[in-house]
């Protein structure tokens, strides 16, 4: 995954499945996930979609419909996330975290990554 990420903040570490427009994302965080946090590493779960291996920046511009479900217990996740929209630089991703192990969804919404023009 193309990040220009460092951790701490670098979430997403392993694509684990990837389609057309859904793909599968193993996020580890340094301790106990907010929801700020499980927000961002969907966004940076987009990457997943990165189209080749030239590095472009991404901006988080829209949080829409994000809710917690339940409080995360682990330090690790996956992401799925889902491409709904893409216009010109700018697409529309619906995302779900879940529990790496029992599939418990910790949260879910959708975010609006714009990427740097080239």
């Amino acid at each position: 995954m193309n990040l220009p990420h460092l951790p701490p903040i670098r979430f997403a570490k392993e694509m684990l499945t990837c389609n057309d427009k859904r793909s599968s994302v193993l996020c580890e965080f340094p301790s106990l996930p907010t929801l700020p946090m499980l927000t961002e590493a969907a966004a940076q779960a987009s990457s997943a979609f990165a189209k080749s291996d030239t590095h472009r920046n991404g901006f988080l511009v829209l949080i829409k419909d994000v809710s917690l479900h339940v409080k995360p217990k682990s330090l690790t996740c996956n992401v799925v996330i889902e491409a709904r929209l893409s216009l010109g630089n700018s697409s529309e991703f619906y995302f779900e975290v879940f529990e790496k192990e029992g599939g418990v969804m910790y949260a879910s919404g959708t975010v609006m990554i714009v990427l740097e023009a080239i």
